[in-house]
């Protein structure tokens, strides 16, 4: 078959076969490169993996921490009440210490140089008498 010269496209097969060329340079290169690059994407998702389960971890024990301080902040509140319902039993045989005669009564222990003092509003300790001392101290 004869083609008329209307129909003459003599560069349509060079077109062609650049682009196949093309093809093929860029199959080779993705076969040469795409082993490296599938390489490079496994070690960046082992990297967010560790960096994920490490941020798991330090998360864990910052919540396993933060648990602990929040029961023994409790157990101290609780224990502490308790402590405060109990009236402490308070020793008050201070009239045995009382010595006889010479030196003058204090108002305040009768001689005794101990009175009881209130502690937390609602417990006694025994301790020295603040009226007594400024005596002691002018002699």
């Amino acid at each position: 078959m004869c083609r008329p010269s209307c129909c003459d496209n003599s560069g349509g097969q060079g077109a062609g076969i650049a682009a196949v060329a093309l093809i093929a340079i860029g199959t080779l290169i993705v076969a040469k490169i795409g082993p490296i690059v599938a390489q490079i994407v496994h070690i960046a998702l082992e990297v967010i993996r560790i960096t994920a389960l490490t941020a798991g971890a330090v998360l864990a024990v910052a919540v396993a921490a933060w648990l602990a301080v929040m029961t023994m902040r409790w157990w101290l509140r609780h224990r502490g009440a308790q402590r405060q319902a109990t009236p402490q039993p308070v020793n008050a045989t201070i009239w045995q210490n009382v010595p006889a005669g010479d030196q003058p009564e204090c108002l305040a222990c009768g001689g005794s140089k101990k009175v009881l003092q209130l502690i937390d509003g609602s417990r006694y300790q025994p301790g020295a008498c603040p009226m007594c001392e400024p005596a002691q101290w002018a002699r």
